[in-house]
């Protein structure tokens, strides 16, 4: 009974705040400082119900999570943290984001937040959300993990909400750079390049004869049609493309009849198999985070030909252990750069198999306790 009336007090504070902050976005949308500070003072008489929200249990990390990250790489992600972390875990799911969504108005029915020594938010805009919804987290250690810009935010509401996490992990050094640029303070700034497993990419001889791959689900900033023109021009190199959802792509058919090109929809269980057949890896999307199959083709002694995106320059010291063009480079540079990657005799694995998910999570624990 007890618990019972603690959730519904709880959902009613977050419909108060929620009302509120709406209809102070409504008096002056240009001030987007206004929802932060106000929710804070709207939520003190119920703050004692949202940080004993569990009260037999008390976590050394949450991680924040959206309900659609179970299979996609964020969740991934937090799953490879957890699974070296040492100390008491929980998963907390919910509907912290929907495309098209407005995260300063989006005011979903959220479960009261677990007690917890830190926060780990699997995005930036979860955080921005549950800072909204959870003011108390402004006293809380909170670790925000960064990818890439998502234009969902302008610069300095980007700048003024980070700059009330603890720390923000970026994927790579370019976003960064990007971020203090931004206005983020320097000191809440770190980097923490991706990670595979090591015993599951094991690497291979590099024949000369195998196939460039591709590794990449159909989304327009992939780059298909750019993907679709290298194809075109290498008619004497078999291609192999690892994906899933390529059939909504309006060229597949012409892909698919390319008589050098295979289409390989493949639980990822089986990568390692396909990765097997590849000499040379090109990653030509304009924005990426990672690509974390980049750093799992490397660890196959697998050459990259990949866009200056990410964590690509990270990764790649052009011309011996991989080869980077710009992210506007056409179809015929980056051919020609796919022939010079199947020229190259380096031990590409060499260079990325300290990259594995457990020195990733003990990099991530050796942040949490800095901080």
């Amino acid at each position: 009974m007890y618990n019972f009336v603690k959730n519904k007090l709880i959902r009613a504070k977050n419909q108060l705040m929620a009302l509120s902050i709406e209809v102070l976005l409504r008096i002056n949308q240009d001030n987007y400082k206004i929802p932060y500070w106000t929710s804070s003072t709207i939520s003190d008489s119920f703050n004692q119900f949202t940080k004993n929200s569990n009260e037999d249990d008390e976590y050394d990390l949450v991680f924040i999570i959206n309900k659609g990250d179970v299979n996609w790489i964020l969740g991934a992600i937090c799953r490879e943290i957890a699974n070296y972390f040492p100390g008491k875990y929980y998963f907390l799911r919910a509907g912290y984001y929907y495309e098209g969504k407005n995260v300063f108005s989006y005011t979903p029915n959220l479960p009261p937040l677990p007690r917890s020594k830190a926060y780990f938010f699997a995005h930036y805009s979860y955080f921005t959300l549950c800072l909204r919804m959870y003011p108390e987290l402004r006293h809380s250690k909170s670790f925000v993990w960064y990818t890439h810009p998502k234009g969902i935010m302008r610069d300095e509401e980007f700048a003024y909400v980070m700059n009330h996490s603890t720390k923000v992990i970026c994927m790579c050094s370019q976003f960064a750079n990007r971020m203090v640029n931004c206005g983020v303070k320097p000191g809440k700034v770190t980097y923490i390049l991706g990670a595979a497993d090591p015993d599951m990419f094991q690497p291979h001889e590099r024949s000369g004869r195998g196939a460039v791959g591709f590794c990449t689900a159909y989304y327009p900033r992939k780059e298909p049609d750019r993907i679709f023109n290298i194809i075109k021009k290498i008619p004497h190199r078999k291609v192999l493309l690892i994906g899933r959802n390529w059939e909504e792509y309006e060229r597949f058919a012409e892909l698919k009849a390319i008589p050098n090109f295979a289409y390989i929809q493949a639980p990822y269980s089986d990568y390692p198999k396909h990765y097997s057949k590849m000499d040379v890896f090109v990653s030509p999307a304009k924005l990426e985070g990672g690509p974390i199959p980049l750093i799992e083709t490397m660890m196959c002694n697998i050459v990259p030909v990949a866009s200056n995106t990410g964590f690509a320059p990270d990764l790649i010291n052009h011309g011996a252990n991989g080869f980077l063009f710009n992210i506007d480079s056409s179809a015929e540079v980056i051919c020609e750069l796919i022939e010079q990657a199947f020229k190259l005799k380096s031990d590409i694995r060499k260079t990325v198999e300290h990259l594995s998910w457990s020195n990733f999570s003990l990099e991530i624990q050796k942040i949490i306790n800095l901080s």
